[in-house]
């Protein structure tokens, strides 16, 4: 076979494989007024998926796509040329659909975006690797015309069905322990790699992510002290931290770091969407806790990519993995704090929530008497999980408190 057929084999299967979980969510907003917004960690699948939304229109529609990672559109980082080029491509006898890949490269885009909802000329959908893409000055005069997708790498379902067409595999617990090795950027998934040849994958996507969307953006003066920081959150996964732990663990290790500068860092890891800062819940009293929160990385891959897999980690890898399922179903999701007792995650959606504690195993009376107590005392009735790594003695509901491994837990569709 040459290798352009197997190229045309593999963009073929890709386009079988439909993440139907944001495509549901984008549906109901197509061919309103609004701009639809895609927001996530670069090569997290965002282009794929709108390349799905693209691809669900009739030959009626005129479609118009530009990538602003393409040089030739390098000129179009100039809002009023893009306007311009856009007006100008518009059909006069379709219905015109235009869809901007990385937003967040043209300057003012908030302006243009706004001008062609105001004309109402165009259905608009973009995507952008940018936490804070909605969130500055110009966002505001948009403000009620935009719905939102966050969108994540790909989870254990997800992979699972990549597993099926590259690779043939359909056992469930050989492609969990994969998936954590692996983490879900859809680029691992879609080749027969090595564990080595994924994390290179890895560490190229995350170099690309420091260059593109931190260093050439920000005043980054110390790129090294970049990738310390974030391999201080990879190695506090689970944990409660706070800046000023990891500034003061930093400038123990060398006095030249500054607070001011470890701050920035810290948020311009947030903005590239590497790391995603969670705080903490007050599950009685329903309300925030800013003073208290954890790290969690975009995808656990970056873990392993950055300081290598430690089976000592697995409670954090499991945490992690969690949140990002809930978040792909659409949940808001916090760590929990019932009268003292961490709870490690909650969930709320659509006024519901869900309540999960993650550990390896329920070994012993302290470690069951903790997972469970922690989840017992909330007095509502809403689901609650204990989440273990393998099955064990417990995989029941007790007292309302359903226990699972999280192979199964995340292969639910019951909450």
């Amino acid at each position: 076979m040459t290798a352009f057929i197997i190229l045309q084999a593999l963009l073929f299967s890709m386009d079988e494989i439909k993440r139907e979980r944001y495509l549901s969510r984008i549906t109901p907003y197509v061919g309103n007024r609004n701009a639809k917004v895609l927001t996530g960690i670069r090569r997290g699948g965002k282009t794929t998926i709108m390349k799905m939304v693209a691809d669900r229109f009739s030959d009626d529609s005129a479609v118009l796509r530009i990538n602003m990672e393409v040089w030739e559109n390098k000129k179009y980082q100039d809002p009023e040329k893009l306007y311009y080029m856009i007006k100008g491509s518009l059909s006069d006898e379709k219905r015109n659909c235009v869809f901007i890949d990385e937003i967040q490269d043209v300057k003012e885009w908030e302006s243009v975006i706004r001008s062609l909802i105001a004309e109402g000329c165009c259905d608009i959908y973009l995507t952008g690797s940018n936490s804070r893409l909605l969130s500055g000055e110009f966002a505001t005069y948009l403000s009620g015309r935009l719905n939102t997708v966050d969108v994540f790498t790909l989870v254990f379902s997800e992979c699972l069905d990549f597993e099926r067409t590259y690779a043939g595999e359909t056992d469930t617990d050989a492609v969990f322990k994969k998936f954590l090795r692996f983490g879900g950027f859809p680029s691992v998934w879609c080749r027969n790699y090595t564990e080595s040849d994924a994390g290179k994958e890895i560490t190229d996507i995350i170099d690309s992510i420091m260059m593109r969307d931190i260093i050439s953006r920000y005043p980054v003066k110390s790129p090294d002290v970049l990738y310390r920081i974030l391999n201080y959150v990879c190695d506090n996964i689970g944990n409660l931290t706070s800046v000023n732990n990891i500034y003061a663990t930093l400038h123990s290790e060398d006095k030249g770091i500054g607070k001011e500068m470890v701050y920035s860092y810290v948020d311009y890891l947030e903005r590239a969407c590497l790391i995603i800062k969670v705080p903490t819940y007050n599950i009685k009293g329903r309300r925030h806790l800013e003073s208290k929160y954890k790290y969690y990385l975009a995808d656990i891959g970056i873990k392993n990519s950055a300081i290598g897999f430690r089976s000592e980690d697995i409670s954090g890898y499991m945490e992690n993995i969690i949140y990002l399922e809930l978040r792909s179903r659409g949940y808001s999701v916090w760590i929990g704090d019932n009268d003292g007792k961490e709870v490690d995650l909650v969930g709320k959606k659509n006024g519901r929530y869900i309540y999960v504690q993650a550990t390896s195993k329920l070994t012993g009376d302290t470690v069951v008497k903790r997972e469970f107590g922690n989840l017992k005392g909330i007095e509502d009735n809403y689901p609650k999980y204990v989440v273990t790594l393998e099955d064990g003695p417990l995989n029941a509901d007790m007292d309302g408190v359903i226990c699972c491994k999280i192979s199964d837990f995340l292969l639910r569709d019951d909450y």
